[in-house]
C-alpha cells in the first residue's frame, strides 16, 4: 500500500512541477474554513478537522463520530465577493470522510457565481502515517488532491499535491509543533508552484487558553489573519476569522465524538 501511494505521489509531484502555467482554482476551497484562514493557511501539517478535505485529506483519518458544519461570511461593503459553505463529516471502519459544498458570488455589477464540491477520504496506512484523496468539482473542471501525513509525538507534518487536473498544481508542505500538552501549536507551511504568484510561505499559531477556547493568528504570505474558536462540551464548535474584507464564521455540531 505504501509503495503504491509513494508511486502515485511521485507521479503527481512530477506533474505539479511541469504543469502548464495557469492560475490555480483554490480561491474558494481555501476560504471555506475560518480556522485555517486564521492561522494563515498553514494548515496542511495539522488538518485535524473536517477542513482536512480542503487542505490535506490524509488528516481525515483522525476524525471521530459525525459532524455537520455551516460556514457563512460577513463581508464589509468593500469586499469583492461573498462565500458560504456546508459540510458533512464522519469516520466509519477506520476511514474518515467529508463532503463539502461551497459557493462564491462576486458583488460586481455583472454578478458571477462559482461553486465547488469536494468529496474526500483519509485513512491510516501505518501506525503513524495516513494518506488521503480528495475529488474537487468546480464549475467546469474537476481536480484531485493527494495527501500524506506523519505524526511522531509532538511533531506532525503533512504533504499535499493540490489541484491536479484543474490548472497549475500546487505542492504544499507543512509541519506543526505541539507544545505544553498541545495547548500551543506552532504551524509553518510552504506552497510550491511554477508561478511565482502562487509560491507562499505561511506561518501560524494556535493557543488553547482554556478548555474549548482558542486564539489564533497567522501570516498567509500576503497579509495577517487572526481569529478564535469556542467549543461547548465537545458538541458545538464555532470558529471565527478576520480576513481583511470581513469576518468568516463557521459552526459545527458533532455527534458521537470523544
Amino acid at each position: 500500500m505504501m509503495r503504491i501511494l509513494c508511486v502515485l505521489l511521485s507521479i503527481a509531484l512530477g506533474s505539479a512541477l511541469f504543469a502548464c502555467p495557469a492560475f490555480a482554482q483554490s480561491f474558494l476551497s481555501e476560504g471555506l474554513s475560518p480556522r485555517a484562514i486564521s492561522v494563515g493557511g498553514a494548515f496542511v501539517g495539522l488538518a485535524d478537522d473536517a477542513a482536512a478535505a480542503l487542505w490535506n485529506p490524509a488528516g481525515l483519518s483522525t476524525l471521530r463520530g459525525f459532524g455537520v458544519l455551516g460556514r457563512l461570511a460577513m463581508p464589509t461593503s468593500a469586499a469583492p465577493s461573498e462565500i458560504w459553505g456546508a459540510a458533512l463529516s464522519a469516520r466509519l471502519l477506520g476511514v474518515g470522510s467529508a463532503l463539502w459544498y461551497g459557493s462564491q458570488a462576486t458583488k460586481t455589477p455583472h454578478r458571477e457565481e462559482h461553486s465547488l464540491m469536494v468529496i474526500a477520504l483519509g485513512a491510516g496506512v501505518r501506525e503513524h502515517i495516513s494518506a488521503g484523496i480528495a475529488l474537487k468539482f468546480f464549475d467546469q473542471s474537476t481536480g484531485v488532491d493527494l495527501g500524506l501525513m506523519a505524526r511522531f509525538g509532538w511533531v506532525q507534518g503533512g504533504l499535499t499535491i493540490a489541484d491536479l487536473g484543474i490548472a497549475e498544481a500546487i505542492v504544499r508542505m507543512g509541519a506543526v509543533l505541539k507544545l505544553f500538552e498541545e495547548r500551543v501549536r506552532l504551524l509553518g507551511a510552504v506552497d510550491l508552484a511554477r508561478q511565482e504568484a502562487l509560491r507562499l510561505i505561511r506561518v501560524g499559531i494556535e493557543l488553547q487558553l482554556f478548555e474549548g477556547i482558542a486564539l489564533r493568528a497567522g501570516w498567509n504570505g500576503r497579509e495577517l489573519r487572526w481569529g478564535a474558536g469556542v467549543g461547548i462540551l465537545g458538541i458545538v464548535q464555532s470558529d471565527f476569522a478576520w480576513q481583511g474584507d470581513g469576518w468568516a464564521v463557521s459552526t459545527e455540531i458533532a455527534f458521537g465524538r470523544r
